[in-house]
């Protein structure tokens, strides 16, 4: 770290930066000083690749710093490589930053012991030096053509495979016998495999109601443009593979989309896509994902099948098998986005956006929407004595006792450590005419708080039962809060109220007395 470096961070202020940290990088409270910071919190690489491609809003800083913890990574070169390679596919001026180690692989290297201002310095530094003016060649390999054996997982290479010369090794050949080398772009390999994965078992992730889309799709169902649907009268452009986009963007299946453009490009209305256990499809030609089927193309014209049309429909199922696959990674793409790795529940981010959308739908439809924040008394104790595999024992259980009790519309949201926000919101009302009154949302709260306190946590031995504790507090929309941002601080103020009345304590807004008809 050189004097000036230090100076100019001290003396004049950085353009705002997203910073993601994954792992225990030990930066988080001194990071969380800069006012030009926005900071975010990973604990696996995979998850700082999903939380670089889908910033939290459009006020989210445009550069983007990732600095990881090296403990978090393989001590393999190669697979350090792979992750930053990875980052630059997501966004070209990503800056990669290790702590506590060197390598050559990231743009800079920070250290635990720095200061807020030697740590600004240094990402300042690292940003300069960064060389983002070279383009980059994508290079797409489906597993199945490669000879040589590759990882279980989505690999993102900066080499080549196979046994024949590279590129780059003709290049230095070349150089070596004195001919004239034009100027290469760097290549990036990308190595698709999805072999583990259901694909029709994901629609639960996409198959929720109007604000769950809107906040994951980030599109509004009602303005969006239609997908093509499976009337072939529609005469999509033969060539077009917008449909299929439009669907992925809106949480769709593409299958239907794509059987519509298949029957187009060959001219026909008698293609159908059946499932692989339905009568017929072993006379159709498969569509594999890894080493699933996920559907079988049929041809009514038996003789058109069974001669020329064989070969076309291999290629279509090819060209449908890709297509497949890029739906299955954006999708786990955006639960990386929206979800708790830990604990299953949703993020912040996913919190404040559902929270924003529900409350304006609430205010069309002149309907409620109600938020508990609450922690877990004394968690730091527990998290302390045990150790942390009992601490995310905790809120790992904890989100599993809280899913009992809600309603199937409401949303559990881990938004901080120990820190938990529950949205109450039935858009639809009542499920069925004349069913009974729902429980009031103090009761679902309450029989929680009665559930931790009687639960028996392994991890934690004799200290398991009566006293593990929650304090949080319940703020309601229109009264205590007109938006996502008031609402949750209402119901802050109402959890920080409990704490002083001595814990294991829910304390309720004005609004959320009202709500919960309350006959205290």
């Amino acid at each position: 770290m050189t004097t000036s470096s230090t100076s100019r961070s001290a003396n004049s202020a950085h353009n705002p930066w997203r910073v993601i940290l994954v792992g225990r990088t030990g930066l988080d409270q001194v990071l969380r000083r800069d006012a030009n910071i926005e900071l975010i919190r990973t604990r696996e690489t995979i998850e700082a690749i999903g939380e670089l491609g889908d910033p939290i809003d459009h006020e989210s800083p445009a550069q983007a710093i990732v600095i990881v913890n090296a403990d978090t990574l393989e001590d393999e070169p190669s697979q350090r490589k792979r992750f930053v390679n990875a980052l630059r596919l997501v966004d070209p001026g990503v800056c990669a930053m290790i702590v506590n180690d060197s390598d050559d692989a990231f743009d800079g290297s920070l250290r635990r012991s720095q200061s807020l201002d030697e740590l600004v310095a240094s990402i300042h530094d690292a940003i300069e030096r960064a060389d983002r003016s070279a383009p980059v060649t994508l290079r797409y390999i489906d597993p199945d053509d490669l000879s040589d054996p590759i990882d279980p997982i989505d690999q993102i290479t900066g080499t080549d495979s196979g046994g024949e010369k590279s590129d780059r090794e003709d290049e230095a050949e070349s150089a070596a016998d004195g001919e004239p080398v034009a100027e290469s772009k760097p290549e990036v390999t990308v190595v698709v495999q999805n072999d583990s994965f259901e694909h029709r078992a994901q629609r639960t992730f996409e198959d929720e109601d109007d604000i769950h889309k809107q906040v994951v799709m980030g599109l509004d169902p009602k303005n969006t443009p239609q997908t093509a649907s499976t009337h072939l009268h529609q005469a999509p452009v033969v060539h077009d593979d917008e449909p299929l986009v439009l669907a992925m963007l809106k949480g769709k299946p593409i299958l239907d989309a794509a059987l519509v453009q298949i029957n187009a490009r060959l001219g026909r209305s008698d293609i159908t896509l059946v499932k692989p256990d339905e009568p017929g499809a072993m006379l159709g030609v498969p569509i594999v994902v890894g080493d699933q089927n996920v559907g079988v193309l049929c041809c009514d014209d038996e003789r058109w099948l069974n001669t020329t049309g064989r070969a076309l429909l291999k290629t279509h199922a090819s060209w449908l098998s890709a297509w497949v696959r890029l739906e299955i990674q954006q999708s786990q793409l955006r639960k990386c986005a929206f979800t708790d790795s830990l604990t299953g529940a949703w993020n912040r981010r996913y919190c404040e956006r559902y929270l924003e959308a529900a409350i304006k739908q609430a205010r069309s439809a002149r309907q409620t929407v109600t938020v508990m924040v609450f922690d877990i008394d004394s968690f730091k104790h527990y998290n302390d004595t045990y150790g942390h595999s009992a601490g995310d024992a905790i809120l790992s259980e904890t989100v599993s006792l809280l899913k009992s009790v809600i309603r199937p519309s409401d949303r559990v949201c881990r938004v901080g450590g120990d820190e938990f926000a529950v949205i109450f919101y039935e858009p639809t009302g009542p499920r069925e005419a004349g069913s009974k009154p729902l429980e009031s949302i103090y009761q679902i709260a309450c029989r929680f708080q009665h559930q931790i306190c009687n639960h028996r946590f392994p991890k934690l031995g004799t200290e398991a039962l009566g006293t593990l504790t929650i304090s949080g507090g319940l703020a309601s929309f229109p009264w205590d809060g007109h938006d996502a941002a008031s609402l949750l601080d209402a119901a802050d103020r109402c959890a920080m109220e409990s704490k002083r009345q001595g814990k294991n304590a829910i304390t309720l807004g004005p609004g959320a007395e009202s709500v919960c008809h309350l006959d205290r």
